[in-house]
C-alpha cells in the first residue's frame, strides 16, 4: 500500500463493477527488469548498437503481453510498432507474419503522412525497387497505395527462366526496410510473435534483415523483437541457428527469458486487481498458485471466471471484494489452462460451438473476406455464432478479422472435433473453398483452400478422378508460392500434388505429372533438398517421353553440381546435353584455332551495325533457347576449370544469337564476345560489343534477369578505356541488379569483383578493407567456398598492409597447402590468385629470400585466360616489375623476358586509356632502363610514373614509384635523392592506409641512412613512425 497507495485509495466506481464483474487490465506482473532489459536493449539499438531482442518463454507466460506493453511505449514515444504473428495452421500461405507487419506499415503511411514525406518515400521506393516491385506487392499488397497503379508484371511462370526468386523477394524486402528505415523519421520496431511456427522463407527473411543491418547504416532506425515458447523449440531449430549466425556477424542478442509467476509475485498481482493489501490477499493468492502454478495465463482466466460465477463478488456494504475461502477450495479446476477453455467451449450453444471449431481450422485469425467465403459455400451462418463467441471473450474481433483471445482457446476447440474426422473436415472445407467465387482471384484464399486439401491427404479422396483435380489445384497454389518466392510452400503444394495422383499417372496424365515433377525438382534446387532433387530427377529422366522434357531438370542438375563447385562434372554434363542440342564444344583447341573462330563469328558480325543488332528478329527455336541457357549456364565453370573452351561456349552463344534471333541471354554472349576480344589485344572493339549487350537489356524483353551477369562482364572490359575509379563502380550497379532478379550467384561475381579492383584503385585502405570484408561476410553467410576462394587471399593482403591481427579460420585455412593443391587441381583461377597475392605482399615488403620461390609459382599456375579482367591487368603489372628486380638480382634472362611481356602488355592497354595504364607502362620502362644500367632515361622514366600516378589518382602506384625511385637512386649511390624519393613514398604509403608497410620502410631507411644522419642531418628522414606504429603492427604477420 505504501508503494502504490493510489491504487488502493482511490474511489473505486461500484455500480460499474457490479454491472461488468472484474476487470483484468492488460498489466505484465512481475516482469519489471524483463521490461527494463527490453527497453535497454531497443535504446542501445538506436545509439547504434546492432542489436536485437527476443522474448522467450512456456505458453501462457506473458511474452506477448510483454511485447505490446513495450510497444505501447515505444508509440508513446513516437516510435512505430509492426506487429506480425506466425501460425501453426497457415504455414503455406509465404511469409505472413513478416507480410502482415509491413502491410500494415503501407496502409499507416499511406493514410498518415503528409505529402512532403509520402512523396520522398514513394520516390525512393520506386528508384530502389525498379520494375521489381511488382513481385513485392505480391507479398505486401498495400504497397500498391505509395507507389500508386503504375507497378506491373506478369503473373506467368516460364520454368525454364526461373531464377532464384526467392534471393529476389529477400533482398527486395531488405531493400523495402532499409528506405522505410532511412526515411522515417522516426524508429521502426518489427515484432514477430510465435517463432517457434516460422515458416523457412520468412526465418531466410529476418535472417537477411538482421544481417544487412549490420552492414548498412540505413538501418540504424530498425529494431526487431521476436516471441517464442523456447521450451518447445529444440536447440537446432532454425530460429536458434538464425540467431546463433547473426552473432557471429556482429548482432548481439537480448535473451529475455520469462517464467510462471512466484508466489509472491501472484500476491501482489491478486493485491492489484482487487485493490486490497497484500495481508488479505494472501490466502486467496496462495490457493491461486497452487491451482496455476503462477501461469499468469490461467491465473487471469480463473480470476475472470470466478468473478463470473459469482465466486468472487463485490460488497456494496464494505466496498470491496470478497470470496469464501471454503467454496473456492472445493471448486474443482481443470488440471491445465488448455482443459479450462475446453470446458468453457463446451458451455456455449452448440451453433457457437461448431462455429469455433470450423474456424479452429484455419488458425489463430481469419480475415472476414474468407470467413464469407466459407459460410457461402458450405451453407451454414458462421458469424452470428462467432460474435457470440466475441461477447464471450474467447476471440476478439479487430480490423475485420476474427481472431482467437490465445493459442490454447484457438487449441482446445480444435481438439473438440474427433482425431479420426478432423482430416475429413478439413478435406471438406478446402474443397467447399474450391468451389467459391473467391477461390481464383485472391492468392490467399487459393493457399487456404489448397492447404485444407492437403491436410485431409489422399485418403480422404472417394472419387478416384478427384485425385488428378486435386493435383492440378496444388499445381496452381504451388505456382502461385513460387511467384510469390516461397520455394519451401511451393514444394509442398506440388509435392502434395504428386501424392494425390495414381499410380499409372505417367501414362493417364502425362503432362500434369511432368509439370508437377518438373516444378518440384526446380523447388528442391532452390531449398537445397538435394536427396529429393535426385529422386524427383530420376523419374522424369526414366518417364520423360523425349528428351526435350527432360532439358529442365538436366539444366537444374548442371546448375547445382556448378554451385556445389563440382565444375569437372558440371562441364562435363553441360557439354554431353550440348551436344545432344546439336552445338557441341571442342574438348581441346590451340589458340590457333580460336583465333580462326573468331574470325569467322567476326565475319557474321560485320554484316551488321548496332542499330539492326538491336532491332533484331527474336529467336523463337525452343532448342536453341535452352543451348543458350546452357551456355550461359557453362561461361564462369569453364573460366575457372577449362578456360580453353570458353572462347568456343562464348562464341556459340553470338552466333546462335545471328543465326536463329536475339534470345534473353544473348547480352550475357555479347558481353562476353566483348571481354574475348579484348583479351587478343583488341580493346575497342570488345568494348564496343560490351555497350551493345548494355543496351540489348533495354531491348530484348525478359534480359533483366542477366543484368548483372552483363554488367560484371561489361565493367571488367570498360575498366580499360574508361578511368577506372568510377567505372567499377558498375561492379555495384551488377550487384544490385543480381540481387534484384535473384540471382546470388552473379551477385557475389560482382561483389567479389568491386571489392578486389577497389583495393587497386581507391585512395583509402580503410575503404577497401570495409568494402572486402562486407564481401567476405556475405560470402561467408552463403557458405561460397568458390568465391571464397577468391576474396580471403585479398582480405589477408589489406590486414597485412593495414597492420591488423588476422585470426580467420578461412584465411588459416588458406594457408594449407592441401588447400592449395586442391585449388590447383578442380579451380585453376583460384589459384593463381592466392599466388599472385603471395608473390605480391612478398614483393611489396622486400622480401628477395621467398620472393623468387613465389614468382615462380606463380608464373607456373598462370594460364592463358580467355577472358578480359582489370586484375589480371594489375597481376600482369606486378609480375612485371617483379621479373625486372628479380632479373637484376639473379642475371636469369627468363625474368627480363617476362619483364618485357608485362612492358609490351601495359604498352598496348595504355593506347586504349592513358588514365589507367600510363603510369604502370612508365614504371615498367624505369625498371628495364634500370635493368639495363640506362640511368639518364630510367630518371626520366621514374619522374613520369610518379607525376602519372598522381595526375591519374592513383595513391597507391605513386607510394610505389617513389619507393622504387629511391632504390634506383640509392643503387647508383644518390644518397640525397634516394632520401627525398623514400620521404614520398613513406607520405603516399601512410596517406593510403599501408601502416605496416609504413614502419617497414622507416626501419630500413633508418638502418641504411643512419651513417647520413650523422654526416649531414639537413639529409634525415622526416617519418613518424609513432604514428605508424599506433595505427598498425609494427612486424607484418606472415602470408606464408
Amino acid at each position: 500500500m505504501i508503494e502504490k497507495p493510489d491504487k488502493f485509495l482511490h474511489q473505486i466506481d461500484a455500480e460499474k463493477i457490479s454491472l461488468s464483474g472484474l476487470h483484468l487490465t492488460e498489466t505484465v506482473f512481475g516482469k519489471e527488469e524483463e521490461f527494463a532489459r527490453l527497453v535497454g536493449s531497443y535504446q542501445r539499438a538506436l545509439s547504434g548498437n546492432n542489436e536485437i531482442s527476443i522474448i522467450s518463454g512456456q505458453s501462457g507466460t506473458g511474452k506477448s503481453m510483454l511485447a505490446y506493453r513495450f510497444g505501447r511505449f515505444a508509440s508513446t514515444n513516437g516510435a512505430l510498432f509492426l506487429p506480425g504473428k506466425f501460425d501453426q495452421l497457415q504455414q503455406s500461405t509465404p511469409f505472413s507474419a513478416v507480410a502482415n507487419a509491413f502491410n500494415e506499415y503501407c496502409n499507416i503511411i499511406s493514410q498518415n503522412l503528409s505529402l512532403n514525406l509520402f512523396t520522398p518515400i514513394a520516390s525512393k521506393l520506386r528508384e530502389k525497387l525498379g520494375q521489381e516491385a511488382f513481385y513485392l506487392v505480391k507479398v505486401i499488397p498495400n504497397l500498391r497505395k505509395i507507389l500508386g497503379n503504375t507497378v506491373e508484371g506478369s503473373d506467368l511462370i516460364d520454368a525454364q527462366s526461373w531464377v532464384d526468386s526467392r534471393k529476389r523477394l529477400e533482398y527486395l524486402l531488405c531493400q523495402f526496410v532499409a528506405v522505410i528505415s532511412s526515411s522515417s523519421c522516426v524508429p521502426i520496431i518489427l515484432f514477430l510473435d510465435d517463432l517457434q511456427w516460422a515458416d523457412e522463407a520468412s526465418i531466410e527473411v529476418i535472417k537477411q534483415l538482421l544481417l544487412m543491418s549490420v552492414s548498412s547504416h540505413q538501418y540504424k532506425q530498425f529494431f526487431f523483437i521476436g516471441c517464442c515458447r523456447g521450451n518447445e523449440m529444440k536447440q537446432d531449430h532454425k530460429i536458434w541457428t538464425v540467431i546463433n549466425g547473426v552473432r557471429n556477424f556482429g548482432v548481439s542478442t537480448e535473451i529475455i527469458e520469462l517464467s510462471c509467476m512466484d508466489k509472491d509475485t501472484t500476491n501482489s498481482m491478486v493485491s492489484d486487481v482487487l485493490c486490497l493489501s497484500p495481508r488479505l490477499t494472501r490466502p486467496l493468492s496462495d490457493i491461486l498458485y497452487n491451482k496455476t502454478k503462477g501461469n499468469p495465463l490461467f491465473f487471469c482466466q480463473i480470476m475472470s471466471s470466478w468473478s463470473k460465477d459469482g465466486v468472487l463478488k463485490w460488497s456494496l456494504h464494505r466496498h470491496r471484494w470478497e470470496w469464501e475461502e471454503e467454496r473456492i477450495q472445493s471448486t474443482e479446476l481443470p488440471e491445465n489452462v488448455a482443459m479450462f477453455f475446453t470446458g468453457t467451449i463446451r458451455n456455449l450453444p452448440n451453433e457457437v460451438q461448431s462455429a469455433m471449431c470450423i474456424l479452429s481450422c484455419f488458425g489463430a485469425t481469419s480475415t472476414v473476406k474468407l470467413i464469407k467465403s466459407l459460410e457461402q459455400a458450405i451453407n451454414t451462418p458462421l458469424f452470428q455464432p462467432l460474435d457470440k463467441a466475441v461477447s464471450e471473450g474467447l476471440l476478439i474481433k479487430h480490423d475485420e478479422k476474427y481472431s482467437f483471445v490465445h493459442d490454447h482457446v484457438q487449441s482446445a476447440a480444435y481438439n473438440l472435433m474427433k482425431p479420426e474426422e478432423r482430416c475429413l473436415f478439413h478435406f471438406q472445407y478446402g474443397l467447399a473453398l474450391c468451389s467459391g467465387s473467391m477461390f481464383r482471384q485472391d492468392d490467399d484464399v487459393i493457399f487456404t483452400a489448397v492447404d485444407q486439401i492437403n491436410r485431409g491427404g489422399p485418403s480422404a479422396v472417394s472419387n478416384p478422378a478427384q485425385g488428378a483435380t486435386i493435383a492440378n489445384l496444388n499445381l496452381l497454389a504451388g505456382k502461385r508460392a513460387v511467384g510469390m518466392s516461397d520455394f519451401k510452400s511451393a514444394f509442398n503444394f506440388f509435392d502434395h500434388g504428386i501424392s494425390f495422383l495414381r499410380k499409372n499417372h505417367w501414362k493417364e496424365h502425362y503432362d500434369l505429372s511432368l509439370e508437377l515433377f518438373d516444378y518440384a525438382a526446380k523447388c528442391s534446387f532452390f531449398i537445397g533438398d538435394n536427396i529429393n532433387l535426385k529422386i524427383l530427377s530420376e523419374q522424369i529422366l526414366t518417364y520423360a517421353r523425349s528428351f526435350h522434357d527432360k532439358l529442365n531438370v538436366m539444366y537444374i542438375t548442371v546448375s547445382a553440381l556448378s554451385v556445389a563447385a563440382k565444375l569437372p562434372e558440371s562441364i562435363e554434363k553441360g557439354e554431353w546435353i550440348l551436344s545432344k542440342l546439336g552445338e557441341d564444344i571442342p574438348a581441346s583447341s590451340s589458340e590457333s584455332d580460336i583465333q580462326m573462330h573468331v574470325v569467322q563469328t567476326r565475319l557474321m558480325l560485320n554484316q551488321f551495325q548496332d542499330n539492326d543488332l538491336l532491332n533484331y528478329r527474336v529467336m523463337t527455336d525452343r532448342s536453341k533457347m535452352m543451348a543458350m541457357r546452357f551456355l550461359a549456364r557453362l561461361e564462369t565453370s569453364l573460366m575457372m576449370a577449362k578456360p580453353s573452351s570458353q572462347a568456343f561456349v562464348t562464341m556459340k552463344m553470338v552466333q546462335l544469337s545471328i543465326s536463329h534471333g536475339m534470345s534473353r541471354i544473348s547480352p550475357v554472349g555479347f558481353a562476353h564476345f566483348g571481354s574475348l576480344l579484348g583479351t587478343l589485344g583488341n580493346i575497342l572493339e570488345g568494348y564496343r560489343y560490351v555497350k551493345l549487350a548494355k543496351q540489348l537489356l533495354n531491348t530484348i524483353a525478359g534480359s533483366n534477369e542477366v543484368a548483372g551477369d552483363v554488367l560484371k562482364v561489361s565493367t571488367n572490359i570498360i575498366c580499360f578505356v574508361e578511368p577506372v575509379q568510377s567505372t567499377i563502380e558498375f561492379f555495384k550497379e551488377g550487384f544490385n541488379s543480381s540481387m534484384a532478379s535473384g540471382d546470388l550467384i552473379t551477385a557475389m561475381e560482382c561483389s567479389v569483383y568491386y571489392s578486389t579492383s577497389s583495393f587497386w584503385v581507391y585512395s583509402s585502405l580503410a575503404i577497401v578493407k570495409n568494402n572486402v570484408e562486407n564481401t567476405r561476410k556475405m560470402l561467408e553467410q552463403q557458405n561460397h567456398l568458390t568465391f571464397l576462394g577468391f576474396i580471403l587471399p585479398m582480405s589477408r593482403t589489406v590486414s597485412i598492409l593495414i597492420g591488423s591481427d588476422v585470426s580467420d579460420t578461412f584465411i588459416n585455412l588458406i594457408k594449407e597447402s592441401k588447400l592449395e593443391q586442391a585449388l590447383l587441381d578442380k579451380n585453376p583461377f583460384q589459384c593463381v590468385i592466392l599466388s599472385f597475392q603471395k608473390m605480391y605482399i612478398s614483393f611489396v615488403f622486400r622480401e628477395l629470400d621467398i620472393l623468387k620461390h613465389l614468382a615462380e609459382n606463380y608464373f607456373h599456375v598462370s594460364f592463358r585466360p580467355w577472358t578480359t579482367t582489370f586484375v589480371s591487368s594489375v597481376q600482369r603489372f606486378y609480375g612485371g616489375l617483379v621479373s625486372f628486380w628479380l632479373y637484376r638480382q639473379t642475371g636469369n634472362s627468363i625474368w627480363a623476358e617476362r619483364g618485357h611481356e608485362a612492358k609490351l602488355a601495359l604498352s598496348k592497354w595504355m593506347e586504349s586509356s592513358q588514365w589507367n595504364y600510363q603510369n604502370k607502362f612508365h614504371l615498367l620502362e624505369a625498371e628495364d632502363q634500370y635493368s639495363n644500367n640506362d640511368t639518364e632515361n630510367a630518371k626520366s622514366s621514374y619522374n613520369k610514373a610518379i607525376l602519372s600516378a598522381r595526375e591519374h589518382k592513383f595513391i597507391n602506384e605513386e607510394a610505389l614509384a617513389c619507393e622504387l625511385a629511391g632504390y634506383f637512386y640509392l643503387s647508383i649511390d644518390d644518397k640525397s635523392t634516394a632520401v627525398d624519393y623514400f620521404t614520398q613514398a613513406h607520405e603516399k604509403y601512410h596517406e593510403w592506409g599501408a601502416f605496416s608497410k609504413t614502419s617497414k620502410l622507416y626501419e630500413f631507411v633508418q638502418s641504411e641512412f643512419n651513417f647520413m644522419r650523422r654526416e649531414s642531418p639537413q639529409n634525415s628522414l622526416q617519418l613518424n613512425p609513432e604514428k605508424d606504429l599506433n595505427q598498425g603492427v609494427h612486424k607484418r604477420p606472415s602470408y606464408h
